[in-house]
């Protein structure tokens, strides 16, 4: 273990999610109080280098955004208006986005769930040189890629239970036979390790729990409660308790088998994934509001007012192509119009759950 320390502080906007560039030192940073974007170079300096949607005030819609997969573009959409930004300047985009937005692997296509006006049964890929869409199966929260490609993971959420979902990258997404089911809603998007061997889920809806899954085995490694839900909802301090926490706090930096987590008191713990043990570092003076990691697996935190780039000083990984190859021979794509729970072999990381046998108790 070694101490971490900001290389970088630069005072910033009030911000409530980051979300760091696949492969260029990029991030954006969704403001707290307005679906405002401010986009931030970040190598060994931290530099806001452009903003969009400062324009729309309070106005308390969540944008929409994706970056592109190579290019440093972004996408972003709030209120009926979908922009792309790059560092010239932003211009308007002629697609319908709805809540949710990711880009296709390659660049081509935009992704964009539910189908609006609020389809709730499908989502859309959209062809950006033809403007062709094509239906894909449902998803929320987010899109993530294995590190080693070949593989993406996505939510489709539910009150009584949230499944994790896989597909092959390609025009759109192909759901396969094999997923992880978690209790309630209100997950962030999947986190994977820089070599490519777990997998972090941060909720639900009810506690704020953290996840983390061996890949490509599915098997849960990890479960612990950040802070226990509130119970009897007038006991105020309980309360502040539990909405103090940012939902959007863990990363995998450069080190692939430590999770980091930012915390209310502005410090930030090292979670030694396999030891389940503990570090804690003291880095804020304000409590984090959100956490990411840069495609160099260095950690970008927020506070009340600042954000601070934290180098993690580890060899460097590279992950493994065939963990995805052992993932990939295990399943196969199931129909687009089939409830997952028909079709796939699901398990919690603990118990496995077939489709010939209904009428479990999840």
């Amino acid at each position: 273990m070694t101490a971490v320390q900001a290389i970088a502080r630069i005072p910033a906007t009030p911000i409530r999610e980051l979300v760091c560039h696949p492969r260029l030192p990029l991030v954006a940073g969704i403001e707290l109080d307005r679906p405002a974007v401010h986009v931030y170079y970040a190598e060994r300096v931290l530099r806001e280098i452009g903003a969009v949607g400062a324009e729309y005030g309070k106005l308390k819609d969540r944008p929409a955004l994706a970056w592109h997969p190579e290019r440093p573009e972004l996408v972003w959409s709030v209120g009926g208006e979908t922009v792309r930004w790059t560092r010239t300047g932003a211009s308007a985009l002629d697609v319908a986005v709805s809540d949710h937005v990711a880009f296709s692997s390659d660049g081509q296509s935009l992704w964009t769930s539910p189908t609006p006006p609020d389809l709730f049964d499908r989502s859309d890929a959209i062809d950006l040189n033809t403007g062709a869409i094509a239906p894909a199966p449902m998803w929320d929260t987010g899109i993530a890629a294995h590190p080693a490609g070949g593989l993406v993971a996505t939510l489709q959420s539910d009150q009584g239970a949230t499944f994790v979902l896989f597909s092959r990258p390609g025009d759109r997404l192909r759901f396969l036979d094999r997923a992880l089911i978690l209790d309630a809603d209100g997950y962030g998007p999947p986190v994977f390790s820089s070599d490519g061997r777990y997998l972090a889920i941060r909720g639900n809806a009810y506690e704020h729990l953290v996840l983390v899954f061996e890949f490509p085995s599915l098997r849960r490694t990890l479960k612990t409660s950040l802070s226990p839900a509130p119970g009897d909802r007038a006991d105020p301090k309980r309360l502040k308790e539990f909405f103090s926490w940012s939902w959007l706090n863990i990363a995998f930096g450069a080190r692939p088998g430590t999770l980091w987590i930012g915390t209310p008191s502005g410090t930030l713990l090292e979670l030694a994934v396999e030891r389940d043990h503990i570090t804690e570092h003291k880095l804020l003076r304000s409590a984090v509001t959100a956490l990411a990691a840069t495609s160099a697996g260095d950690l970008v935190v927020a506070g009340d007012g600042e954000l601070a780039l934290v180098p993690v000083p580890a060899p460097r990984t590279v992950a493994d192509p065939a963990t995805v190859a052992e993932f990939l021979a295990s399943t196969t794509e199931i129909p687009d119009d089939g409830l997952p729970e028909d079709h796939i072999v699901y398990t919690d990381g603990v118990r496995t759950w077939h489709p010939e046998n209904p009428g479990h108790d999840r």
